[in-house]
C-alpha cells in the first residue's frame, strides 16, 4: 500500500471511530460522580478528541463541528456555544494579536532577532551565541504567537548555515534548528499571550474556579518559570550538542552585522509598534492600580485583560505613521486588510470548540468522576506528590494530545483533586496550565516542531526534538511543580 493509501485509510478509520466510539459510550450508565447525561458529554467529548488527534479534518473544523455534535446529542444548545464567541478570552487573543500584527507589519520582529546577535556580549563565541538565541527567541515569545517566531528563527538559521557552509549534521545547526521550536514552546509560558492554550487555560480556569485570571497574576508566576526553563534548557543543549572545534571561527558576525544594517533605521512603524505594546503591557499590569490612583474608579474597573487588548488593538488603527503619495489620504499603523491578515481566526475557532468541549465535561461530571477514580488510583499519597503528579501527567501526555482538549479535561480535575488533597485549587491550574505549552516532541502534537520540520530545509531532525523536548517536558514539570508549590500562593491571591 502506497503513502497516499494509507493516509487515506487513516483518515477514514478515524473518521468513522469518533462516531463510533460516540454511540459506544452515550448509552452506558454514569460513572461515580457523573451526571444523569454524563456519559453523553463524556462521547460528545470523546467523539471530538478523537478527530483532533487524528486530524481527520482540520483542527478548526472540528472544533466548528463541536456546535452541531453537542447540539444533537442534547448537551449544549448552539446558542451556548455561540455564546463562547464573547467570551472575554477570545477578545483577549482578537486584541493582542492585532498589537502582534503591528510588530510583524513594521518588520520589528526581525530587527529584534538580528539585534540579538549582533550584541556586544557574543563576541564570536559559540555558547554566547547560543544562550542569546534561546533567550531572545524565548523572551519574545512570551508577548508574541509562537510559530511566526519559529519561522523566523528558523529562517536566521538556515541563512547562518549556508553562510557558513555548515551541513545538517552540525551541532551548532541541529542546535539552532531544535531551539527554534523549543524555546518559543519555553517562552510561550511567561504571559498569557505566550500561545493560544494559555487563553483556552485562563477560560477554563474562569469557568471551573469561578474566577478570573489576569495577565499580572498569570505573569508573576510564568516570567520566571519562563526564565528559569530557558536558561536549564540552553545549558542542556550545550551538551548534547557540544560545539565542534573551531566551531568559533565559523560565525558569520559580518554576515549578522549586513543582515541588521539592511534594515535601516528604525522607523516611525516600529516605533508605534514598541509602544503600543508598551502600553499595552503596563496598562495589563498595572492599570487599575494606575487609574484608582488618578481617582478614576469607573476607568480602573474596565482594565481587564481583554478590554485593554481591545483597547490597544483598536489604537493602531488610529495613529498616522505616512501619507499615500497617490491619494494624499493618511496610512494608519495598522490596516484592516494587515490586521484580518495577522488576526488567528483558526485560532479564535480552536477555541470555539475548546470551551464548549470544556463546559460539557464540567456540566457532566466528567472531571468529578475522573477525579475519584484518580484518588483511587493515588490512594493516600501527600497533596504535594498528586499535585507533582497531575503537572507530570499533563506534561507528558500534552507530547501526543492537542491542548486544545487536554485543558479542558486536567484543569478541572487538578481542581477536583485540590479540594480533596487540600493543596491551591488556583496555584495548580495555573501550574497544569504552564507545562501545556510544551510539546516538543513530535511533529503531530506540536505545531512549532512541525514548522522547523517543513522549513528546516533538510537542516532539522526529527530525533533530536525527541531528546531534547523529553527533557524539556521533565525539567519545566520540575521548575513549574516547584515554583507555584513554593512562590504560587504568595504571588497570586
Amino acid at each position: 500500500m502506497n503513502r497516499k493509501n494509507a493516509a487515506l485509510c487513516k483518515q477514514l478509520f478515524f473518521l468513522f471511530c469518533g462516531p463510533l466510539a460516540c454511540m459506544l459510550i452515550k448509552d452506558l450508565p454514569p460513572l461515580h460522580g457523573m451526571a444523569e447525561d454524563g456519559m453523553v458529554c463524556l462521547a460528545g467529548g470523546a467523539w471530538l478528541v478523537l478527530w483532533w488527534m487524528s486530524e481527520a479534518f482540520p483542527l478548526p473544523v472540528t472544533s466548528l463541528l463541536a456546535i452541531p455534535i453537542f447540539g444533537f446529542l442534547g448537551v449544549m444548545a448552539p446558542e451556548k456555544v455561540f455564546a463562547t464567541i464573547g467570551n472575554p478570552a477570545m477578545m483577549l487573543i482578537l486584541g493582542s494579536t492585532i498589537i502582534v500584527g503591528i510588530w510583524k507589519e513594521s518588520n520589528l520582529i526581525e530587527r529584534y532577532a538580528y539585534w540579538c546577535f549582533n550584541l556586544p556580549f557574543i563576541q564570536g563565541k559559540i555558547e554566547r551565541l547560543i544562550l542569546v538565541f534561546v533567550l531572545g527567541c524565548g523572551v519574545m515569545s512570551a508577548i508574541a504567537p509562537n510559530i511566526p517566531l519559529a519561522i523566523l528563527f528558523i529562517s536566521v538559521s538556515v541563512a547562518i548555515a549556508r553562510s557558513c557552509g555548515l551541513t545538517g549534521e552540525n551541532n551548532i545547526m541541529r542546535c539552532l534548528c531544535t531551539m527554534s521550536a523549543v524555546a518559543p514552546s519555553i517562552g510561550g509560558v511567561g504571559t498569557p499571550l505566550g500561545g493560544a492554550p494559555n487563553i483556552v487555560a485562563i477560560a477554563v480556569i474562569a469557568t471551573t474556579l469561578d474566577r478570573e485570571v489576569s495577565f499580572w497574576e498569570w505573569s508573576r508566576l510564568g516570567m520566571p518559570i519562563c526564565l528559569a526553563g530557558l536558561l536549564v534548557i540552553a545549558v542542556f543543549v550545550l551538551r548534547f550538542f557540544p560545539p565542534e572545534k573551531g566551531a568559533a571561527r565559523g560565525i558569520p558576525q559580518d554576515y549578522l552585522k549586513e543582515r541588521l544594517a539592511s534594515l535601516g533605521r528604525v522607523s516611525f512603524h516600529e516605533h508605534v509598534a514598541v509602544w503600543t505594546m508598551a502600553i499595552a503591557l503596563v496598562l495589563w499590569c498595572a492599570g487599575p492600580q494606575i487609574f484608582d490612583a488618578l481617582g478614576m474608579p469607573g476607568v480602573s474597573g474596565m482594565m481587564t485583560s481583554a478590554f485593554v487588548a481591545m483597547l490597544m488593538g483598536a489604537a493602531t488603527f488610529l495613529v498616522p505613521i505616512r501619507r499615500e503619495e497617490a491619494s494624499g489620504r493618511l496610512v494608519f499603523a495598522m490596516s484592516w486588510k494587515q490586521a484580518l491578515h495577522n488576526i488567528g481566526w483558526d485560532i479564535i475557532i480552536l477555541q470555539i470548540g475548546a470551551i464548549a468541549f470544556g463546559q460539557i465535561l464540567l456540566q457532566g461530571g466528567v472531571d468529578k468522576s475522573f477525579a475519584h477514580y484518580m484518588q483511587l488510583l493515588l490512594g493516600d499519597v501527600s497533596g504535594v506528590w498528586v499535585w507533582f503528579f497531575l503537572v507530570l501527567l499533563t506534561a507528558l501526555v500534552g507530547q501526543i494530545i492537542i491542548s486544545f482538549a487536554l485543558i479542558p479535561l486536567m484543569i478541572p480535575i487538578t481542581a477536583s483533586l485540590a479540594v480533596v488533597y487540600g493543596f491551591d485549587p488556583l496555584v495548580a491550574c495555573l501550574s497544569v496550565s504552564f507545562v501545556v505549552n510544551l510539546s516538543t516532541m513530535f511533529p503531530f502534537a506540536s505545531v512549532p516542531v512541525a514548522v522547523i520540520m517543513g522549513a528546516g530545509e533538510g537542516y532539522a531532525n526529527a530525533r533530536d526534538f525527541l531528546g531534547v523536548g523529553l527533557f524539556c517536558a521533565l525539567s519545566m514539570t520540575i521548575i513549574s511543580f516547584l515554583f507555584c508549590w513554593f512562590a504560587g500562593p504568595l504571588l497570586v491571591q
